[in-house]
């Protein structure tokens, strides 16, 4: 339709200047009054003969049209017929040449953002290590766990940045291999352990020594987003971990998921009334726990309920 529409367009002068030959041709029959009938036929021979003509320029348009494609399509530069055509290719040669330094310059801040946040992420490591450090050797047993909650909570945020940059980049360094899924949990319940402790949570961890070929690292972040959540959502009750051979299921007691929300808590930037209630929600973490699965074969469901809780299954293979 929009080939038919684009020569319609390009033919448009010619057929006002058929239509107006016409009347021009009809205002001079009626000031000399000539008979209608030798006229009208001649009207409609003109009319034949333009749908005829046109009917073989439109054949000969859709033949070019498709010439051209096919040379695009196979990479080449498509050969030119006549001055405008010629005009024509040198601007597409033109806007090519703009597009290409325009996506290689483009390409080339983005490389440059990926570089310093990736620096950033790695050094950001060692005051959060120091920090953690000196906030264990506090003791008082309340101040250390709150200062513990936070440094861990600045530490998820420097693993979200990472795993951003990381899953948009060319290579995302997988690696699989057969994993005890009940250790990668281990270690995530680990680091949460203070934020855990300092909210007074329950934390039930069901699981044997189930593997999966998988990849640790990413599995890993995955798993801390999703506990970090249930941590931060979950003002007072328990929160449930199960492993089998092919999911894992964290469930809370939290505040829950509105309804209207479900649908869109995976996409980028949703934070929906929990996120905008809390004010300090980014709306990316569940965002990036979906892209994560997806990365490693697998996928995410989400079930909850306003003021009872939420259940997180991340599946290790696509159900």
């Amino acid at each position: 339709m929009s080939d038919v529409k684009g020569y319609l367009k390009s033919r448009a002068p010619f057929a006002l200047m058929v239509l107006l030959i016409l009347a021009i041709a009809g205002i001079l029959a009626l000031l000399y009054e000539i008979p209608k009938g030798p006229f009208i036929h001649l009207a409609y021979v003109s009319l034949g003969l333009c749908g005829i003509f046109g009917a073989a320029d439109f054949a000969l348009y859709m033949k070019r049209l498709g010439d051209v494609r096919r040379e695009l399509a196979s990479g080449q530069s498509p050969s030119v017929k006549g001055e405008f055509e010629k005009a024509l290719a040198g601007r597409i040669g033109e806007l090519e040449t703009e597009l290409r330094d325009s996506t290689d310059a483009s390409s080339a801040r983005y490389n440059e953002m990926v570089d310093y946040y990736t620096i950033w992420a790695h050094q950001i490591k060692t005051p959060i290590s120091a920090l953690s450090l000196t906030a264990q050797n506090i003791e008082e047993d309340e101040l250390r766990e709150s200062l513990m909650t936070q440094i861990v909570r600045i530490e998820d945020y420097a693993d979200m940045v990472m795993g951003y940059i990381r899953l948009d980049s060319e290579s995302s360094d997988l690696v699989f291999k057969e994993q005890i899924i009940e250790d990668i949990v281990r270690r995530e319940i680990k680091k949460q352990r203070s934020a855990i402790l300092a909210k007074g949570l329950t934390l039930t961890f069901n699981g044997g020594e189930n593997t999966a070929v998988t990849d640790s690292r990413w599995l890993g972040f995955a798993v801390g987003q999703v506990l970090s959540n249930s941590i931060k959502y979950t003002p007072a009750g328990k929160i449930t971990i199960n492993c089998s051979k092919d999911k894992i299921l964290i469930e809370d007691d939290g505040i829950g998921i509105a309804p209207e929300d479900l649908p869109r808590v995976f996409e980028k930037g949703y934070t929906g009334y929990n996120g905008r209630s809390d004010k300090k929600s980014t709306g990316i973490g569940l965002y990036l726990v979906k892209r994560t699965m997806e990365l490693i074969g697998g996928d995410i469901g989400i079930e909850s309920e306003m003021g009872k809780g939420t259940k997180v299954t991340l599946y290790l293979t696509k159900t």
